[in-house]
């Protein structure tokens, strides 16, 4: 087998993992139904990875880097002023939850990862640098100054997680459908300023 079929071979069986997260949840994926969806048999995945967490665990590493880019480019875009740049890393998190569910599901069930695995610790490690980093610059111009960076850092991916969960099971929309998602996240990012 040649270098670029073997690594097209590991790129699908990252797409068909993906998608059969999709429709059956992380939980439920198994290597041969992902096998199956490329047309392999469940011994060709060992060549890339050496059980289900191990290609669970790569495609959590896609998903954080993806995840990373989405949040670099939604700073870069807004306002430093008030917060507004954390918002829009919340504003980000929450679409990547919708557009990419079977990634975010996955990327949060450290029981189906390998955890210690240096590329998903240092994609981890880039998330949380970027927010302490967006979260500090926001302070350095008076939003949020008096709660430690990584306290206020942690309680914003707290509500903004359990938003993004709530939104993607549809249960804000079912529940209160007369709120808009965006401006609770703003209230989200003056709630947090308001700490002391």
């Amino acid at each position: 087998m040649s270098r670029s079929s073997t690594l097209d071979l590991r790129a699908r069986l990252l797409r068909a993992a993906e998608a059969e997260i999709a429709a059956t949840g992380p939980a439920r994926a198994s290597l041969r139904a992902i096998a199956r969806r490329c047309g392999v048999s469940h011994q060709a995945t060992a060549h890339h990875f050496a059980d289900r967490a191990g290609l669970f665990t790569a495609l959590a590493v896609e998903g954080h880097d993806l995840l990373h880019e989405k949040t670099r480019e939604a700073i870069a875009g807004a306002p430093v002023d008030g917060g507004q740049q954390v918002a829009a890393a919340g504003t980000a998190y929450v679409e990547f939850s919708r557009r990419h569910a079977a990634l975010f599901d996955l990327m949060y069930r450290p029981d189906l990862l390998h955890n210690d695995d240096e590329r998903l610790v240092a994609a981890r490690l880039a998330q949380r640098e970027l927010m302490l980093a967006t979260v500090a610059a926001a302070q350095a111009r008076g939003w949020g100054a008096d709660v430690p960076t990584a306290e206020l850092a942690t309680l914003g991916w707290a509500a903004v997680h359990g938003l993004a969960v709530l939104e993607r099971d549809l249960v804000v929309s079912t529940v209160y459908p007369e709120v808009d998602l965006d401006l609770i996240l703003r209230r989200v990012v003056h709630v947090l300023d308001a700490l002391r």
